[in-house]
């Protein structure tokens, strides 16, 4: 199961963006401010029933203090969040990890921010 896109599909259909065009997985195009997301750990085991897996969502934005209020609109409406279906996941907790990071200025001089977030879910497809 793709976790990073769950999260992805999770913030568009809660009106952060839209897939392909302001939110991302996996990539991050030129000249593209935007939201990415990407799955950097977490358990791998087929036979575990709930797991745990680390995405990091980033921004990019030529206004640093555009970048940064979206990632904190983010966390406000995801930390703590539980028992939430999206396609073949139950989740049951979004947890902020840390705090936001300032990761770097892009060649177009966008600004990228970070935050990493814990989910723990089940994949419903898989259960008998």
């Amino acid at each position: 199961m793709d976790i990073a896109n769950i999260v992805g599909t999770y913030l568009a259909d809660n009106g952060f963006g839209t897939l392909g065009t302001n939110i991302f997985i996996g990539y991050l195009p030129e000249n593209t401010a935007g939201i990415y997301i990407d799955r950097i750990g977490g358990q791998l085991n087929n036979y575990v029933p709930i797991e745990e897996s680390v995405v990091n969502i980033y921004v990019k934005n030529t206004s640093g203090s555009q970048a940064v209020q979206t990632l904190e609109d983010i966390k406000s409406f995801i930390h703590r969040m539980h028992s939430t279906e999206k396609g073949n996941a139950y989740i049951y907790t979004f947890l902020v990890i840390g705090d936001i990071e300032d990761v770097a200025r892009d060649l177009e001089y966008g600004k990228i921010y970070k935050m990493s977030l814990q989910v723990t879910f089940t994949n419903t497809g898989i259960i008998s």
